[in-house]
């Protein structure tokens, strides 16, 4: 009997399990940081002082606003991120420097490089990037430059896959922006969301010298009071071609407000849609084949009015499409609403115009809808219903 009784209680014992002593009821404090810093993240390198060269990957900081009498910073590397901190890197307008210079001394392409939130002034460019590929430049201020405010250089190589965003430029001495790719290519580019106004010569210059300069998007920008055109896109003996333009507010240029030049190469298989181009001193839009070629490109859904010349003018130009464009000038300043001179084949549809003198100046050599000139209801039937009818107001 003694013994079931010794084991009843150790098998009650054993069910219960240990007693512990009970610890301290005194909470031990807040707890620790769990969260990195952002130098643990991505560690980065200050900049107090310029000129500065970078010649390893990584992330670099302005310490404050800054002055140079040369460079303010070289990027010579791939894989850098350089972050303005909303200050200042300022030149002397000497042109012995840049603001922003990314450059191999050997000629390497280099890649992956973004330079952002910040302002470059006073420098000869603010931005030259040579032979950079897919690298970015945003939320920049560029103004009072001597020369360009951004070049993308693809001169006897390759600057390709870039993005310029939400930049300012202005008052710089040449262009804005400045993609050149004589020799060579500056192929697929982003110019979007920019606001250009007041540089001393055009808003933004695409240059296919000798190489090709294709393939380019500009969006979605504000191009005005630039001293000669608003978006000049030339081929020299090379090509420009398959680029586009959209969503662009173009206007009180100095020049024409939109220019494809063919010179002696190519400005073909272009793309001109949804833009606003008013006000500009000299001609809207104007295609022009000269001694080369201006073929394919399309104009649609654009309005174009009150500028000084012809709202729409293809010169020399074969084979374009204009379509469904709005063109007007009730002052009664221009002399042509769509003006085609020694074109071929160029299919001119589904636009009006009006206050012009001539509203439609149209070779017989082009292909377009009927013009109609009625005042009033439209009929339902006959030619003020053809499908690609052209209005003239």
């Amino acid at each position: 009997m003694n013994a079931r009784i010794f084991l009843v209680f150790a098998a009650a014992a054993l069910a219960a399990g240990p007693v512990l002593a009970q610890g301290p009821l005194t909470p031990p404090g807040a707890p620790g940081p769990t969260m990195k810093t952002l130098e643990q993240v991505e560690p980065r390198t200050a900049i107090t002082n310029v000129p500065y060269t970078i010649t390893r990957s990584g992330s670099y900081y302005l310490a404050g606003s800054l002055t140079s009498a040369t460079h303010g910073v070289t990027i010579a590397t791939n894989g850098v991120t350089l972050d303005l901190m909303g200050h200042a890197l300022s030149g002397d307008r000497s042109g012995s420097g840049y603001g922003v210079y990314v450059y191999h001394a050997s000629g390497l392409a280099l890649r992956d490089v973004v330079v952002r939130n910040g302002s470059l002034r006073g420098f000869g460019h603010g931005v030259w990037a040579k032979l950079a590929q897919s690298s970015r430049f945003e939320d920049l201020e560029v103004s009072r430059n001597l020369w360009n405010g951004i070049l993308l250089d693809g001169l006897g190589g390759q600057c390709n896959g870039n993005a310029i965003v939400r930049c300012l430029l202005s008052s710089n001495g040449l262009a804005a922006v400045y993609l050149n790719g004589s020799s060579g290519q500056c192929d697929g580019n982003r110019i979007v969301q920019c606001a250009i106004d007041g540089n001393v010569d055009d808003g933004v210059q695409l240059n296919g010298d000798s190489g090709t300069c294709d393939g380019n998007l500009l969006a979605d920008c504000a191009i005005t009071g630039n001293g000669d055109m608003g978006i000049y896109l030339t081929s020299g003996a090379g090509q420009c071609k398959g680029n586009r333009i959209a969503g662009c507010l173009v206007n009180r240029n100095r020049d024409y407000g939109i220019y494809l030049y063919g010179t002696s190469g190519q400005v073909s298989g272009n793309l001109l849609a949804g833009c606003t181009v008013v006000s500009n001193a000299s001609f809207g839009i104007v295609l022009n084949g000269n001694a080369g070629r201006c073929e394919g490109n399309m104009v649609a859904d654009c309005t174009v009015g009150e500028n000084g010349g012809s709202g729409i003018r293809l010169n020399v130009a074969a084979g374009n499409r204009v379509e469904n464009n709005r063109i007007y000038d009730f002052g009664g300043g221009t002399r042509y609403g769509i003006e085609c001179v020694a074109s071929t084949n160029n299919i001119v549809v589904a636009n009006s115009s009006g206050g012009h003198l001539y509203d439609f100046s149209l070779s017989v050599r082009d292909i377009y809808g009927p013009v109609v000139t009625n005042i009033g209801e439209l009929a339902t039937n006959g030619v003020s219903a053809h499908p690609w009818a052209n209005f003239s107001q």
